[in-house]
């Protein structure tokens, strides 16, 4: 849980709530030596670049001074819930996760056992009962302690190596109006995974990344990759990460060099309006409220994916400190301050994408007045389930095509242009549909062009994320001919990686080739329904 410490806060639009005043720190101009368990780097701060004098005011920062974590700026999250993402470790609040010693934070990850919330402590539920993972680490936050709109962050850090490794420097919305992940934003300043593993060359690259759009499955992420120098890789030398946040643009920095830039006309948030049709929000949306800091190490998850044979633990993130900057000419919106340069890549972004439906999606619905079926798609959308994709990049061509074919009249026609895109029935309201659990999830599926597709296909229902099955393989349809298929819930509730929860059901349907080969493939899809 989070400590105050009591006293006023000031209301600026870069705002931060702790328990004392905000030190003004000095650049240090010394060398700095930092320890691990297996090497001693000895690494010189970056100096060239001054803040303050761009104009930027120093409001927040922890320079990791103290004895130990400053519970007056940080909160632990305690979990093992995989991060929505199959991650592998349980964050814990021990020293020997989560330390400071000799003016440096340690984020340290270990291969160990351990037992602890499976779920978010966030999002309490009775249900969530204790889960066992193999590895343990930290996550830490300013969650209503260090909370900003607009400004300058700064982390210098140095990331830990191998694979399956996944340091992160990230901000989430604190009191989101727009919803649930990732229709509120998330702000990845610099995130890397697998460094120093060989991959046709070593790895350095790192990551900054926006995540915007609707909830989950309908969000979608843009970013820019960055690859250091090869004596400058960030698991062996401390950088400066930082981030210029004002309304409407975005900017990400290594050291002072500025790479990325991204601006309000290239990202959105969706979410539903007061008579449940869904609004796309205005302006700088979602990236107009207080976001908040995280530092962790994730180890595994869909990304980087699982250590091997060749990862040594324990393995840590170094962070000699956190800065957060106001713009003194204009805090209210963060502009005037900022640095940029010509060469950095402008990133174009995500727009929604019109609907290949005409009119909105209305009706009414009650799964208790419902018989043996579901209907979810048959000629046209059903409501409350309407049809959208989720792409990662490139993207998504969806049709509605008339046959003329027995048992097929209009069906659904995706066209991948990208890899990492799935389809999915989708609603802005939540439904209790336990008396389905002995039920079946049933679909028919054509594969007009087979593309790149070679890796299977998958489905899955979701429950708000990050609830659901999780990816359930399918036998991979035909070429030309209708595929028809019948799932037993029971097996999707059983599933490995299953959290389904079928009292919150939202999304009856995902369906999808396997990401990473999926460019080229047409996929027709019909008849999809519950029965039971």
């Amino acid at each position: 849980m989070s400590r105050r410490v009591p006293g006023a806060c000031m209301m600026l639009a870069l705002t931060a709530c702790g328990g004392s005043a905000v030190p003004v720190a000095s650049t240090p101009t010394t060398t700095m030596t930092t320890s691990t368990p297996e090497t001693t780097v000895v690494s010189t701060p970056v100096e060239t670049f001054h803040p303050e004098a761009k104009g930027w005011d120093l409001v927040w920062a922890d320079e990791f001074d103290g004895p130990s974590l400053d519970l007056t700026r940080w909160d632990f999250e305690e979990n093992c819930w995989g991060g929505g993402n199959n991650e592998l470790q349980c964050y814990t609040n021990r020293s020997e996760n989560v330390s400071v010693d000799s003016g440096a934070l340690r984020i340290v990850a270990r291969e160990e056992s351990f037992t602890g919330l499976d779920g978010h402590e966030d999002t309490p539920d009775s249900s969530l009962g204790q889960t066992t993972l193999p590895y343990t680490s930290g996550r830490i936050r300013t969650k209503g302690q260090g909370d900003w709109k607009y400004g300058r962050i700064e982390v210098r850090a140095r990331f830990p190596e191998g694979q399956g490794l996944w340091p992160a420097i990230w901000m989430l919305p604190t009191d989101s109006p727009y919803g649930d992940w990732a229709a509120g934003g998330e702000i990845d300043i610099a995130e890397a995974v697998n460094l120093k593993t060989i991959r046709g060359a070593e790895n350095r690259w790192v990551h900054g990344t926006l995540h915007y759009g609707g909830v989950w499955p309908g969000n979608v992420f843009t970013g820019r990759s960055l690859p250091l120098d090869r004596d400058e890789n960030p698991a062996d030398v401390f950088h400066v990460y930082a981030l210029e946040w004002e309304e409407g643009e975005i900017r990400w920095f290594v050291d002072d060099q500025h790479y990325a830039t991204q601006t309000a006309d290239g990202w959105y948030t969706e979410f539903p309006g007061y008579d449940g049709t869904m609004v796309i929000g205005d302006g700088a949306a979602p990236f107009d409220q207080k976001f908040h800091l995280l530092l962790n190490v994730a180890v595994g998850g869909n990304w980087p994916g699982p250590p091997d044979d060749k990862t040594t633990f324990p393995q840590e993130m170094l962070v000699d400190y956190v800065r957060v900057y106001e713009c003194s000419t204009s805090p209210d919106d963060g502009k005037g301050c900022g640095s940029s340069s010509p060469e950095a890549v402008h990133v174009e972004g995500v727009v929604p994408s019109e609907s290949v439906f005409a009119g909105t999606l209305t009706g009414t619905f009650d799964p208790s007045e419902l018989n043996d079926a579901m209907p979810v798609f048959e000629d046209d959308r059903v409501y409350p389930w309407d049809l959208d994709v989720y792409t990662a990049s490139g993207g998504v061509q969806l049709e509605l095509i008339e046959t003329d074919e027995a048992g097929h009249g209009n069906v659904i026609q995706a066209t991948f242009d990208t890899d990492e895109a799935v389809l999915f029935f989708q609603s802005s309201s939540i439904y209790d549909l336990t008396d389905w659990s002995e039920g079946f999830v049933e679909f028919d599926l054509r594969l007009v062009e087979t593309g790149s597709a070679s890796s299977g296909f998958m489905m899955k229902v979701d429950c708000v994320f990050p609830c659901g099955t999780g990816d359930y393989p399918i036998d991979e349809p035909v070429v030309g001919e209708w595929v028809s298929y019948k799932i037993p819930i029971p097996d999707l509730l059983s599933h490995p990686v299953s959290s389904l929860d079928l009292s919150q059901v939202n999304t009856p349907l995902v369906v999808f080739p396997a990401w990473g080969d999926q460019r080229g493939a047409v996929l027709q899809v019909d008849n999809v329904r519950w029965t039971r």
